[in-house]
């Protein structure tokens, strides 16, 4: 298990929730335990109460997605308890290459230092388009900077994404 950095801030269940349905779009809670690296039982009680405040919406066939006018990138827990009802409405997304969007996905789970030089070593690997090389970064050179929650998270997303195979049984030991 990848150890806390003393004086990080680990993102919250919250945060990780609409950054991953913001990332994967519309899921259902039951698909999201083994992902996000907790019981299904907490992941659905605070997306629930993200749906109370306005942040998730859930249809009628299960799946949460991001409530229209909240913008997951500025998405924070003091934005959610605010008082303000000045929302920014999304920016037209602007051309990324793959690191650029590799990097995004570490800063989105809350590893914002050391998320350039991580994005750095990824790209330099051999073969990118391995699970076991994106395991050995995160575990290896990103150890202190990223908890085993943000790795199952960075993995599951990333792999999905970019349709490259992995089994979290294969990396992960719950």
């Amino acid at each position: 298990m990848v150890t806390k950095k003393k004086g990080v801030r680990e993102p919250t269940l919250q945060e990780v929730i609409v950054t991953f349905i913001a990332e994967d779009g519309p899921r259902k809670i039951s698909g999201m335990p083994k992902i996000l690296g907790s019981s299904y039982q907490s992941i659905n009680s605070e997306a629930l109460k993200l749906g109370r405040l306005g942040i998730l919406e859930k249809d009628s066939d299960g799946l949460f997605s991001i409530a229209p006018s909240i913008d997951p990138v500025e998405f924070g827990i003091e934005a959610i308890y605010s008082d303000s009802d000045d929302l920014t409405p999304h920016q037209p997304e602007r051309e990324r290459t793959l690191q650029d969007k590799f990097e995004d996905l570490l800063k989105s789970v809350g590893m914002n230092k050391g998320a350039k030089t991580i994005t750095e070593i990824y790209f330099s690997g051999d073969d990118i388009w391995n699970a076991q090389w994106l395991h050995h970064v995160l575990s290896g050179y990103a150890k202190g900077f990223v908890t085993e929650a943000q790795s199952r998270l960075i993995m599951g997303n990333w792999t999905i994404k970019n349709g490259i195979p992995y089994r979290q049984e294969d990396f992960f030991v719950d």
